[in-house]
């Protein structure tokens, strides 16, 4: 009699979790830019994102999101040579995992949420201008070497989950900033050695934050 009990508790849990929990797919546009005291000259470029999220219901007004999305970031930079200007996209691409508390508000059928929490993106690939390599001299470098292999960020948005032919929508808009600098440690030149003539140089870390718009849609399952 007590393993019965036991067992239908567990079954009751297993549903009721169930229940809780939804997924699914995701995808969406990319506004970015970059700040910091090192970044000048600089325009927003236009990116995007994908991948997949799993959402734990607390209460009917409360809960979890977790995302996996494979996220564009960067920057269009502006030069001018010979009189003319041109943009140069410096374009990083990441693995990004936003852990979200959501509370939803509404009573019919479309129902809309607020949301913030937390993001890490590890850094996948870095191109510059379409390349992801420079060659100077015999030398071959990487423009992913110049950036730190991890970006830290808090993320902030709105959204709205609504009814569609059986399904349901889920439509959101956040704004994404960087909280630490992704700029790698750099050896700068910074002169010439007045005794050995020598060049000098110094280690310094580049200032330079990741922001990021994101617009998103996502199809829900799960829940029954």
């Amino acid at each position: 009699m007590k393993k019965t009990i036991l067992m239908m508790i567990a079954i009751a849990f297993g549903v009721t979790a169930m229940a809780q929990f939804t997924y699914g797919p995701k995808l969406g546009l990319n506004l970015a830019n970059q700040s910091g005291d090192d970044v000048d000259n600089n325009s927003m470029l236009i990116g995007f994102n994908l991948g997949a999220f799993g959402n734990y219901a607390i209460n009917d007004m409360f809960s979890i999101q977790l995302e996996a999305l494979y996220d564009t970031k960067g920057a269009n930079y502006e030069y001018t040579v010979n009189n003319e200007t041109e943009k140069y996209p410096a374009s990083l691409g990441y693995l990004s995992f936003p852990i979200f508390a959501k509370a939803a508000f509404g009573s019919g059928d479309t129902k809309f949420f607020g949301e913030i929490g937390p993001q890490i993106g590890l850094l996948m690939s870095a191109k510059y201008d379409g390349d992801s390599e420079i060659k100077i001299g015999n030398e071959t470098y990487k423009y992913k070497d110049n950036y730190k292999s991890t970006d830290f960020g808090l993320g902030i948005g709105a959204g709205a989950l609504i009814p569609a032919g059986g399904m349901t929508l889920m439509i959101d808009a956040r704004y994404t900033m960087g909280l630490s600098s992704i700029g790698e440690e750099q050896d700068v030149f910074t002169g010439i050695d007045p005794v050995t003539f020598q060049p000098m140089y110094e280690k310094q870390t580049p200032d330079i934050k990741n922001a990021v718009i994101g617009i998103g849609v996502g199809l829900i399952f799960g829940g029954e």
